[in-house]
């Protein structure tokens, strides 16, 4: 008897052993399952295979090591363009320069493919001319280029590099006339240049000659940012690796393409919306309403700005917190360049997203699990409370009472205002039964690749979790 007690008494005390070994177990588990089996078959026919893309031969020469700013610089006269039309590319360099462009994929984690080269463009000396932020640059072309019938869809680089070695980014969104994918990947444009502030102001005053915005800006010019890459490197680049990694059936569009109703003419079933995509048409807004797709929505503050394109969609107008002066409050209220919630508006972001815009968190904070028994923790062995670092972060969305939202997060924040907020990531369905998957925080992306974010750890529960998505959206 005293043998049997002393067994059941060391089983005893082997249980809190035992279940720390299986949770252990379970976590090292779905890490691996996570990083092995983030790929499922097509639903779509799709006309170009981005997977077989991505196993092209890989280039790392697209980084910038030597920024050439303002001494070569250029744009290019289309945001958006599709295989076989011509673009224009305006450079400004006092020194023959040569050009190299770069479609943005994984490409076995180099990051980019070179697909052509341009050597030694004669100097293109350009005038720069008053108010150019409002009016566009109006440089001469430097280049006429068309683009092959064989490039498939995606970000493309342009690389500018002077005889003395200087370097500079402009770039556009190679789009197919027909987008046909499991998932179409929205590219937040109109965001790209409402941060712009080349030519002295954007549709900011931090940033802004004078501190005093801009009510309108042109997108006939180079980008101040990212060495004139746009904000595309700031959150979509990591996800945008991270799909081609994978073998995801994946297409891009610009909000411009959007506008102009590209949606209603492609096939796919999720809209991807990869990055801050801060500033919507109403065009935009009501297309992706009326339309039965799914959304997988990766950053936060996404439609708040309600915007208008200028009649020759060169340029765009937003009044924002002075939309009392803008003349479209009497002339067409639908159209304020407010707030999509507000008044004449009228149509706040949870009604697409099921959360919308709390606020700006003073640091980074924990994604804290909620709701463990969701199906988008499925193979993540994540229990209630458990917190990834860093997750939330920048801007959040939190939750406003919208009706058939199942809230997977509840992560509590610091606000910038001092008051204490919570971001929340959320499954929604929609009245007209489309699903939605939102996040609720800029930083989701950087778990999923961290280039440019070397100090990030990748998430394989994000990673995961980000799957689990993607994979309900396109059931």
């Amino acid at each position: 008897m005293q043998f049997f007690s002393f067994l059941l008494t060391s089983l005893v005390n082997l249980v809190p052993f035992l279940r720390i070994l299986f949770n252990n177990f379970r976590f090292v588990r779905s890490v691996l399952v996570a990083k092995d089996c983030f790929t499922f078959q097509s639903k779509i026919n799709v006309s170009e295979d981005i997977c077989s893309e991505n196993k092209k031969k890989g280039c790392a020469n697209w980084k910038i090591v030597n920024p050439g700013m303002p001494y070569i610089q250029g744009y290019v006269s289309h945001i958006s363009l599709c295989p076989k039309e011509k673009m224009f590319i305006y450079v400004n360099s006092h020194l023959s320069y040569r050009v190299e462009i770069y479609r943005m994929g994984y490409y076995s984690g180099l990051g980019a493919r070179l697909m052509h080269v341009i050597e030694n463009v004669a100097p293109s000396f350009q005038e720069y001319r008053e108010k150019a932020y409002l009016n566009g640059c109006n440089w001469h072309p430097s280049i006429e280029f068309e683009i092959p019938s064989n490039w498939p869809s995606g970000f493309y680089l342009i690389k500018l590099i002077d005889k003395k070695g200087r370097e500079a980014y402009a770039s556009f969104i190679l789009r197919q006339k027909i987008p046909i994918a499991d998932f179409v990947v929205l590219l937040a444009s109109n965001t790209y240049h409402a941060y712009n502030n080349w030519g002295g102001k954007s549709l900011y005053s931090y940033n802004s000659s004078y501190n005093k915005q801009a009510v309108a800006v042109s997108f006939k010019r180079p980008y101040a940012d990212y060495n004139g890459a746009g904000l595309f490197f700031q959150y979509e680049y990591n996800l945008v690796r991270w799909l081609e990694k994978h073998g995801f059936s994946i297409t891009y569009v610009s909000d411009l393409d959007i506008h102009k109703g590209v949606l209603s003419k492609a096939i796919f079933k999720t809209l991807i919306i990869a990055g801050h995509s801060e500033y919507w048409t109403f065009n935009m807004r009501q297309d992706v309403e009326k339309l039965n797709i799914n959304i997988a929505n990766f950053c936060a503050n996404v439609c708040y700005w309600q915007v208008r394109l200028t009649e020759k969609n060169d340029g765009m107008v937003c009044f924002k917190q002075f939309a009392s002066k803008d003349p479209y409050i009497k002339k067409n209220p639908k159209l304020t360049t407010t707030r999509f919630r507000q008044y004449p508006v009228n149509m706040p972001e949870d009604s697409l997203f099921g959360i919308m815009y709390k606020g700006i968190v003073k640091q980074q904070s924990s994604f804290v699990v909620t709701n463990s028994r969701h199906f988008l923790y499925q193979g993540t062995g994540l229990n209630n409370g458990y917190k990834i670092d860093g997750v939330i972060g920048g801007e959040i969305d939190g939750y406003f009472g919208r009706p058939n939202v199942e809230i997977i997060a509840k992560s509590p924040v610091m606000l910038t205002n001092n008051k204490i907020g919570e971001s929340c990531t959320v499954w929604y369905s929609r009245p007209n039964g489309c699903k939605v998957f939102s996040a609720g925080t800029f930083c989701w992306n950087w778990f999923l690749d961290n280039i440019h974010y070397p100090k990030v750890k990748v998430s394989g529960h994000i990673q995961r979790i980000t799957y689990n998505a993607l994979k309900a959206l396109n059931s």
